[in-house]
């Protein structure tokens, strides 16, 4: 029984001393028992107590507070945090202790034990965010073609900028308009554009989302337009004639105080479902309110183009030059 209990007590000692650090693993027992031999209670007490002070001697790795993990070679390994930091597992080594980085309209703020993270405030409580900078794809000016009604607005051009693309024309000619196109997805999409516009808008000029049939040579557009010289209104036209672009067949307009003008930045969104095109505008690019939903062949037999159009009617100052800029354009299938 004593060599049996020997031995067990042996094994135990050694299994403690395995899987221990590699300064546990040295450790040395006063009285080295072998097997057969009769073992005292003393000896195997001596043996435990020096075990047991091996262990209480190994310190855990790193400083005070350090997070501990597995390293490499098997060893522990020891990652000491400041305030706020946070252990980032990276795939092909250790941890890392790091800190969190804000991003656009982000503060992150650290503290003893603690991480805040919040929304930037606006300098003012009803401001808004305009251009929503997480929401912009910039448009490449050259996956675009410039068309015009038959009537060229002078000087009507398509060209990069550093923050998109613009559609130019040195007079407003009345009665003229022009288009950036690019082909529509076969099927149902949804084309978004954040757009703002410079030049005159009276009485009836308009800037706008277009969709252009390029066989039957017809065209529809939304947008917000000028209502006479004072006010704004929504409204959806049907074009035909040169390329679609030259004759007003029809309109539909709706007015509602306290639109936002063109020469502001706002975001429209036009969406064709398979048979039915809705044009929504928004002014954060977040929060989009319908304004039309119209039948996509009312005017249409395909669906062939579409892009940023500026149609010219009646202008009170038709020889002042126009911008039409593109800050953000995406068409995605749906």
């Amino acid at each position: 029984m004593r060599s049996y209990l020997n031995r067990e007590l042996i094994s135990a000692a050694a299994f403690v001393c395995l899987f221990q650090q590699p300064a546990i693993a040295a450790c040395t027992v006063p009285n080295q028992l072998i097997n057969g031999q009769t073992a005292s209670a003393t000896a195997l007490m001596q043996d435990f107590s020096a075990v047991a002070a091996c262990a209480d001697s190994a310190a855990p790795a790193g400083s005070a507070g350090s997070v501990q993990y597995k390293a490499a070679n098997g060893s522990f390994g020891a990652a000491p945090l400041s305030s706020g930091q946070l252990l980032i597992g990276a795939t092909s080594g250790s941890p890392v202790a790091a800190s969190l980085s804000a991003g656009p309209g982000v503060s992150i703020t650290s503290s003893s034990g603690a991480v805040t993270i919040s929304a930037v405030a606006t300098t003012a409580a009803s401001a808004v965010d305009w251009l929503n900078e997480g929401a912009v794809l910039r448009p490449i000016a050259s996956t675009f073609s410039l068309q015009t009604s038959s009537i060229s607005p002078a000087g009507a051009s398509l060209a990069p900028t550093v923050r998109g693309m613009v559609l130019t024309t040195n007079s407003a000619t009345d009665g003229a308009a022009l288009m950036a196109e690019t082909a529509a997805p076969s099927g149902a999409w949804q084309a978004t554009m954040l757009a703002i516009y410079s030049g005159p808008i009276a009485t009836f000029s308009f800037p706008a989302i277009a969709v252009r049939d390029a066989s039957a040579n017809r065209a529809v557009e939304f947008g917000i337009e000028g209502n006479g010289t004072a006010s704004y209104r929504f409204a959806y036209i049907r074009s035909a004639g040169g390329i679609g672009l030259d004759t007003i067949l029809s309109e539909t307009n709706l007015s509602d105080i306290g639109l936002p003008p063109p020469s502001q930045p706002f975001w429209s969104r036009l969406t064709y479902d398979g048979t039915t095109l809705s044009w929504s505008f928004s002014r954060d690019g977040e929060f989009f309110v319908t304004a039309f939903s119209i039948a996509a062949r009312d005017n249409l037999t395909t669906l062939s183009k579409v892009g940023p159009a500026a149609l010219f009617r009646q202008p009170t100052n038709a020889s002042w030059s126009s911008a039409y800029h593109i800050l953000s354009w995406s068409v995605t299938s749906l």
